[in-house]
């Protein structure tokens, strides 16, 4: 029997009618196709396949203090940037307004919502009742390992649960799954931001030993997978009068006075369905709340061959001199927009054909 047009819109029609909401969409749908959230960061938008991805659910991996809210953080400034709305899970109870502030996030009650909920199961309810009345453009759970679930720490009487008593194993991991699952369900146009931790599994000789809390279901769920290292750090120091390294910064054995005023933010992507996964990209964070992208953008061109690199000088495209050393690329590029676009269309170009 063949199927017409006519026949699936009649389906659609029907089962929406039925469901009392929009469960069958049109391929074109603006609904199935939402803009992603671009960072302005040429570098890492490119990795992303065009920013933060709407609809989908993204879980951000790494140690202790490597950057992991601060992506967070860019990503709800980058969207408030274009009128967005935005909601905070502060779950780890270190949300600071003047730290959010810095970072160039509205922290306006119109636009921003910091939310703290009692437990694991409350705070998923709370998250898919936002994704179906709301529909903030950004909502960011910080982080979900730190969802306590309900049983653990109260009785059916409401009396606190003696951590000696009771043996919980298994069930936070369980929990998170499902709620990450029912999230992602409900998500239709939010970028959905999960923050997670990094834990080793003893007794691990071969392999990676590393492991995500929430389960091996939670990985299935997530259409971005990230992973944020932080690398070297940037001080005061300076070309001038300081050595510096191969990627033109200087490190604290350079000059013990030497202060530090930033890092450098290592992102690789690990899962990508609206992207080639495995990328990666250096970004440079100061202390000042400044993130510098130029350094990023160079980073993918050489690794694109965009821009040619032979014993410390570099070919720039359009370009017939050539430059040695990455300080005096980062200069040649600032001083001519010209060839910063060249390059981002060049790298498109690439990833397009």
């Amino acid at each position: 029997m063949k199927v017409t047009t006519n026949g699936l819109e009649a389906f659609g029609k029907r089962w929406n009618k039925k469901a009392g909401a929009e469960v069958a969409f049109d391929p074109e749908d603006e609904t199935l196709n939402p803009d992603a959230v671009s960072l302005d960061i040429p570098a890492v938008d490119m990795m992303l396949g065009g920013g933060m991805p709407r609809g989908r659910t993204t879980v951000v991996i790494g140690e202790p203090s490597s950057g992991k809210t601060l992506l967070a953080q860019l990503t709800i400034a980058a969207a408030q940037r274009r009128g967005g709305r935005a909601m905070f899970f502060d779950v780890e109870r270190t949300y600071d307004p003047k730290w959010f502030a810095l970072t160039g996030v509205d922290t306006g009650p119109e636009k921003l919502l910091v939310v703290r909920p009692r437990s694991l199961e409350q705070g998923f309810d709370m998250v898919t009742d936002a994704l179906e009345n709301v529909r903030p453009e950004v909502l960011v759970v910080d982080s979900i390992p730190a969802m306590v679930p309900q049983a653990m720490m109260t009785d059916e009487r409401g009396r606190p649960v003696e951590m000696a008593k009771k043996d919980f194993r298994g069930l936070t991991a369980r929990k998170i799954t499902e709620g990450v699952a029912k999230a992602t369900q409900y998500n239709q146009t939010t970028a959905l931001v999960f923050i997670n931790q990094l834990r080793v599994n003893m007794g691990v000789k071969f392999g990676n030993p590393e492991s995500m809390p929430g389960g091996k279901g939670l990985k299935f769920h997530a259409s971005l997978i990230m992973r944020v290292r932080a690398g070297k750090w940037l001080t005061t120091a300076t070309e001038g009068d300081r050595e510096t390294d191969e990627d033109g910064f200087a490190t604290l054995e350079d000059d013990k006075d030497a202060r530090r005023v930033g890092f450098v933010l290592r992102l690789r992507t690990e899962k990508n369905k609206c992207a080639p996964p495995w990328q990666d990209c250096d970004l440079k964070f100061f202390f000042s709340g400044a993130v510098d992208p130029m350094g990023s953008l160079i980073h993918l061109a050489v690794q694109r061959g965009v821009i040619e690199a032979a014993a410390g000088y570099y070919t720039l495209p359009g370009v017939d001199k050539k430059v040695h050393g990455l300080p005096a690329v980062e200069k040649a590029i600032r001083g001519d927009e010209g060839l910063k676009d060249r390059l981002v269309t060049e790298i498109r170009d690439q990833e397009e054909g």
